[in-house]
């Protein structure tokens, strides 16, 4: 009996020498290394479902080396460590815009900006303010003009830009970048007449009485005239750039996917050396380019800042242009919208591209569109095999049940622009009625059929702010609370599963989820700081949120002016 008691009491004395040497191994500087920053007395939304919420993180180098309680960050704290505290400041991952368009944002400064004007009067005054401004330029652009806003929601036509502006060139984006306002300048130059053509994939809009261009222009019909615009010179654009990567950090955007011209490369690495480059940008190749030269310029840009990912194409346009492909014609019209692809054509191409291991990207916003994309991935499935590809379709503005179902059981990724809800939800029924509209912007049932959510903003075509790209996906009204309740409130996600959709969701969908999209240790310390719990707020006290800080890489590339 005395024997067994001192056993007893040996095995005890045994544990609790074990349990202490443990401990000290745990604090040992050589166990644990030193972290160069820590954020203590936080509130984190970490995105992992395993260790959802933390109140601190410790960073060493670029990347996260613990997580956890303030408490368990002592052992990390050297005499180099830098602590911040909190203060109860929320945290998440840094976000990740899944669909912009970093060099039509930086021209911006070099265009009119026309979103939200309600009136052809005020277009007139815009356009005679930057010739004004910039009497000799050889061209004016302008981005945002929307005709839904305008009286009666009429389109309108070169005649009022020929008024003010004869002899100077104009060309003015719509809001979608789907369609195009010229003035008769530009007509001239494109040698565009009554007698034109459509190009394969475009529109160019004519009277129907006298035969002759409206100035409208759809689709690829917008190349026809764009290709005239001069290039702004290299030094311009690179500031423009840099101008546009300022606002990026100040939203607390850390990586972007960019379907830019290529020939951004250039200037994106002349950054990157000079470490200017504040944000890591994924960059998209033509879906019709020379596979061969795509497989050499993503070998020679592959690195954790910049690189080459997806191949891009586009299938249509957009609802509110009426160039989103449809079975059926637009209410109060004969319009199907605009196939920019054949399905022969987009068929041949998605074989050979996942055939030779590449992802690949198509925007389709219609019910069509949508419908001849899944098509080609699952044809590519059929012949190719079954591999982790992870292609994507980017808008998926409208769909159908069963097209809804097939994006999880062909594995494929919607990346989508929450923001675009805001607008459309204003005028899609008039365009495409209730019945087709049930399944417009379906992210609930997207994500409830197993479907990977990407966010995106689709920037400078809509603000960059993600803010609203998250509360329209959980208010699904535009931000004046319109309509009570929601459209189609079946569809709302939650806060968390659109931060999920804004961080984790994107790197998956470019295959960075092994990096970053969460904080999880080893994963890079890209973070962005809030001054509020988007867990615990509403809906509308979202749109009122502001970054306090951004984290890039562990280096604090943006600091709020009150965050201190």
């Amino acid at each position: 009996m005395r024997s067994s008691i001192i056993i007893g009491l040996l095995l005890l004395y045994l544990i609790a020498v074990g349990f202490y040497l443990v401990r000290c191994q745990r604090n040992d500087p050589k166990e644990n290394p030193q972290a160069d920053l820590i954020l203590k007395n936080g509130t984190f939304f970490t995105v992992n479902t395993r260790q959802p919420r933390v109140q601190a993180v410790a960073i060493r180098g670029d990347r996260i080396l613990a997580v956890g309680r303030d408490a368990e960050m002592d052992p990390y704290i050297g005499e180099e460590s830098q602590v911040i505290d909190l203060n109860g400041l929320f945290g998440c991952p840094g976000f990740n815009d899944s669909h912009i368009q970093l060099l039509n944002g930086g021209m911006g400064s070099h265009e009119i900006d026309l979103r939200g004007v309600t009136s052809l009067r005020e277009i007139q005054v815009r356009i005679l303010n930057m010739l004004h401004q910039s009497p000799s330029s050889s061209w004016i652009v302008g981005n945002g003009w929307d005709h839904h806003l305008l009286p009666e929601g009429e389109w309108p036509t070169k005649r009022f830009l020929d008024v003010i502006s004869p002899d100077v060139p104009i060309y003015l984006r719509r809001v979608c970048g789907h369609a195009a306002l010229v003035n008769s300048k530009a007509l001239e130059i494109a040698g565009i007449t009554s007698r034109t053509p459509n190009p394969s994939g475009g529109e160019i809009v004519k009277d129907p009485i006298t035969g002759n261009p409206t100035g409208i222009l759809k689709g690829e019909a917008m190349d026809v005239v764009s290709q005239y615009i001069p290039l702004l010179p290299v030094e311009q654009i690179e500031s423009a750039i840099e101008l546009s990567l300022q606002q990026i950090k100040k939203y607390g955007i850390t990586s972007i996917q960019d379907n830019s011209d290529l020939a951004l490369l250039e200037i994106l690495r002349k950054l990157q050396d000079q470490g200017r480059l504040t944000c890591r940008v994924a960059m998209c190749a033509p879906l019709q380019m020379d596979l061969e030269k795509i497989q050499k310029i993503q070998q020679d840009n592959n690195h954790a800042w910049l690189y080459a990912s997806m191949l891009y194409g586009i299938m249509d346009g957009s609802i509110g242009s009426q160039t989103a492909a449809l079975f059926d014609p637009y209410l109060h019209s004969t319009e199907r919208g605009l196939l920019q692809m054949r399905q022969e054509e987009l068929n041949r191409l998605m074989i050979y591209a996942d055939q030779d291991g590449f992802q690949v990207s198509i925007h389709a916003a219609g019910i069509q569109g949508n419908r001849m994309v899944l098509d080609a991935y699952a044809l590519a499935q059929r012949i190719n095999g079954i591999r982790d590809s992870r292609h994507r379709i980017e808008a998926v503005q409208v769909l159908t049940e069963e097209d809804v179902a097939r994006f999880h059981q062909l594995g494929i990724i919607a990346s989508v622009q929450p923001s675009h809800l805001m607008d459309d939800i204003h005028w899609i029924e008039d365009l495409i009625g209730q019945e087709r509209s049930r399944y417009g912007y379906a992210w609930g049932s997207l994500k409830k059929s197993g479907t990977i959510l990407a966010f995106g903003s689709d920037w400078p075509v809509a603000p960059l702010n993600p803010m609203l790209g998250l509360y329209a996906a959980v208010a699904r009204q535009d931000t004046s609370g319109y309509p009570v309740g929601g459209w189609h409130p079946q569809e709302r996600l939650t806060i968390k599963e659109a931060i999920e959709a804004y961080t984790l969701g994107s790197a998956y969908a470019e295959f960075m989820d092994h990096e970053k999209g969460s904080l999880e240790p080893g994963k890079l310390a890209d973070i962005v700081i809030l001054d509020r719990d988007l867990l615990e707020i509403t809906p509308e006290d979202i749109l009122k949120t502001q970054v306090m800080y951004t984290l890039l890489g562990g280096e604090l590339i943006y600091q709020h002016e009150n965050s201190e």
